[in-house]
C-alpha cells in the first residue's frame, strides 16, 4: 500500500480546485501502487502493510504516475537510503518555469527530465527544503517524523501550483483609476484571503471591500480588508457603491457572467471602473491539445477544472457589447510563441496574436 500524505486544511476542504487535484493525485499514485490510502499527516508509524509513503508539502502538488513509477523504482533499489525525491519543474534546467498551462506541457518535461540519465544524487536536509515531494520507505517516514531528513537521488519530476487564494496581482495595479484616495472605495469579487485588496489599499488608502465564496479564505481576509462579504457574487448583494470593482480569473467560473457584469454596473459610482482578468482559450497550448485529441482539466489556469465558460477576444468583445457596454479596453497577456508555431500553414488562417495570448485584461468604463 502507498500512503500518500497530503496537507489537508478547512480552507482545501472548501475548494472544489484542490478536490480535483486530490481525486487526480489518487489515481496516478493507484496506476503504480494499486492500493492508496490518503491522509493530511504522516503517523508516527505507518501501517504494517505499507510498501512507502509519499510525502507531498502541500495540496498543490502534482505528481503524475510516470515520476511515481520511476522513484518507486529507486526506492526499491537502495531500500537502506529510504528516500527518493522529485523535483519541481519550476525551479529545473530549461524546462524551469512559473507557467504550467496545460497536462501536455508538464508531461513533455517529465519524460525530457526522466530521459536525461540517472537520478541526481543530492543531500537530504537542502533536498527537503527545495522538494514538494518524496518518497519513503516505512523506516524512513518513521523518522521523518522526528525530524530527520535522509539524503537520496531525485528520480521524478513534480509541479507546485501558486497558492490559489494568498496570490497578489500586482498588475493589475495601473489599470485601476489613476485617481483613488481614502475618499474611494474599492470591491474585489473572489478576493480569496485578501491579498490583491490589501495591496490597493497599501498603495492608495481607499476602502476595500472583498467578495469570497471559500469561507476559510474569507475569515483571513477580514483580517486585512475593511468589509468581507461571505458567499456567491451570483446571489449576494454589497449594499454599497465603489469606484471601481476588480475581479481576477473570475468570469469563467460564472454561469452567468453577463447577469453579473449588469448587476455589477450598479454598483458602481458614476465614472466608476471595472477591471477583470480572463483566460483565453485560444491560446497556442490549449489549440495544440485539441489537435492532439486532448482536454485535460488541471486544479488551475487556462483549462481549470472550474471553468464553465471559456473566452476568446472576440467572445469577451460580444460578451459586453451584448451587456449594453460600449466604452471598454481589451489587453493581451502575451507568452512567447514556440518556434513550431512557425511552421502553421496560412491556409489555416491561424491567428497568431491569439495564439500568444494567454489571457486579457478587460477594463469597462462606467
Amino acid at each position: 500500500m502507498l500512503l500518500l500524505v497530503l496537507p489537508w486544511d478547512a480552507e482545501a476542504d472548501a475548494s472544489a480546485e484542490w478536490w480535483y487535484l486530490r481525486r487526480w493525485l489518487a489515481s496516478e499514485a493507484r496506476a503504480v501502487f494499486a492500493d492508496v490510502e490518503v491522509i493530511s499527516e504522516l503517523p508516527a508509524s505507518p501501517p504494517d502493510d505499507t510498501e512507502a509513503v509519499l510525502v507531498l508539502s502541500s495540496c498543490r502538488v502534482l505528481i503524475g504516475r510516470s515520476s511515481l513509477g520511476r522513484m518507486r523504482e529507486e526506492l526499491a533499489a537502495d531500500p537502506d537510503g529510504g528516500a527518493v525525491y522529485a523535483t519541481d519543474l519550476t525551479t529545473t534546467g530549461p524546462e524551469a518555469s512559473n507557467d504550467l498551462f496545460t497536462l501536455a506541457d508538464f508531461e513533455l518535461a517529465e519524460s525530457r527530465w526522466l530521459a536525461g540519465g540517472p537520478p541526481a544524487a543530492g543531500t537530504g536536509e537542502a533536498q527537503s527544503h527545495a522538494c514538494p515531494a518524496v518518497l519513503l520507505s516505512p523506516a524512513a517516514a518513521a523518522r521523518w517524523v522526528s525530524g530527520a531528513r535522509p539524503s537520496g537521488p531525485r528520480a521524478g519530476l513534480c509541479y507546485e501550483f501558486i497558492d490559489y487564494y494568498g496570490g497578489e496581482r500586482a498588475d493589475v495595479l495601473p489599470l485601476l483609476p489613476p485617481d483613488l484616495g481614502p475618499e474611494s472605495s474599492v470591491l474585489e469579487v473572489g478576493c480569496g484571503r485578501g491579498a490583491t485588496a490589501a495591496l490597493i489599499k497599501e498603495r492608495s488608502g481607499c476602502r476595500t471591500v472583498g467578495i469570497e465564496l471559500n469561507p476559510e479564505a474569507a475569515l483571513a481576509a477580514e483580517r486585512r480588508l475593511d468589509r468581507v462579504i461571505h458567499g456567491d457574487v451570483q446571489t449576494v448583494e454589497p449594499g454599497e457603491e465603489f469606484d471601481a470593482i476588480v475581479a481576477f480569473e473570475l468570469f469563467e467560473h460564472l454561469t452567468d457572467g453577463q447577469a453579473f457584469l449588469e448587476r455589477a454596473a450598479g454598483w458602481l459610482r458614476p465614472g466608476g471602473r471595472m477591471v477583470f482578468s480572463v483566460p483565453n482559450v485560444g491560446h497556442y497550448s490549449v489549440i495544440e491539445d485539441l489537435i492532439a485529441g486532448r482536454w485535460d482539466y488541471i486544479p488551475m489556469g487556462l483549462l481549470c477544472a472550474t471553468h464553465v465558460r471559456f473566452f476568446t477576444r472576440r467572445t469577451l468583445e460580444d460578451w459586453l457589447q451584448a451587456a449594453g457596454f460600449d466604452r471598454y479596453r481589451i489587453d493581451a497577456q502575451t507568452t512567447p510563441l514556440p518556434p513550431r508555431m512557425d511552421a502553421l500553414p496560412e491556409s489555416m488562417a491561424p491567428d497568431r496574436e491569439s495564439l500568444a495570448t494567454a489571457g486579457f485584461y478587460v477594463s469597462i468604463f462606467c
